[in-house]
């Protein structure tokens, strides 16, 4: 059955989600900027045919993708609070793991006790999730407290082509994080560009 998806968040990775669930899900996705006339998210409109998220369409999402820089989370709660659907965390701050930081799904969880929580897709570059490849899948770690938020969330990573990896309780989302870090570091410090990504394997 089709998902109802809302993605908050229209910069560089919320559109790349946008792009890659129309383009490879039959799910009714809807995209929200940071306020209702976001310029970024109207132009995601247009170009991808889906619907700009009002409040009410992000409260009745069964799931909604939060793209925002780690330091805004409490600014959205209130929105957030009466979200129904999975939350899923694809933030990456990064301050994360330094001094005793803990992972931004966990701040979000803090902020809002009563939600489904889940981390995922925070150790893969948006270019990655735009065009995943044909080669080798790359594993999109996913962790949460709620055991049936995080099924959904992997059979969705399998679904836009990635392989969806159970990372455990949500507060493995702290590696996964980590991880992400580290792909900024090798992309942009060491020289190996936006399509460099991981895959887990067992030999």
């Amino acid at each position: 059955m089709p998902h109802k998806i809302t993605v908050l968040g229209s910069g560089d990775m919320g559109s790349a989600l946008v792009e890659a669930l129309t383009k490879r899900t039959h799910h009714k996705i809807a995209v929200r900027g940071s306020h209702q006339d976001s310029i970024s998210a109207q132009s995601l409109v247009k170009q991808f045919n889906v619907e700009q998220a009002t409040d009410d369409i992000l409260w009745r999402s069964d799931i909604v993708f939060v793209v925002v820089p780690t330091k805004v989370l409490p600014d959205i709660v209130p929105l957030l609070k009466k979200a129904t659907g999975i939350l899923v965390s694809v933030c990456v701050s990064p301050t994360v793991g330094k001094d005793g930081a803990k992972s931004s799904a966990e701040q979000l969880a803090e902020l809002l006790p009563q939600s489904r929580i889940v981390n995922a897709f925070t150790s893969i570059w948006a270019d990655v999730i735009r065009e995943p490849g044909d080669v080798e899948k790359t594993t999109a770690f996913v962790a949460s407290d709620d055991l049936a938020a995080k099924r959904v969330i992997l059979d969705l990573a399998n679904e836009i082509g990635l392989e969806g990896l159970d990372n455990g309780q949500l507060d493995g989302a702290l590696y996964a994080e980590m991880l992400g870090m580290f792909v900024v570091h090798l992309a942009r410090h060491v020289g190996y560009g936006r399509t460099i990504t991981f895959r887990a394997f067992k030999t």
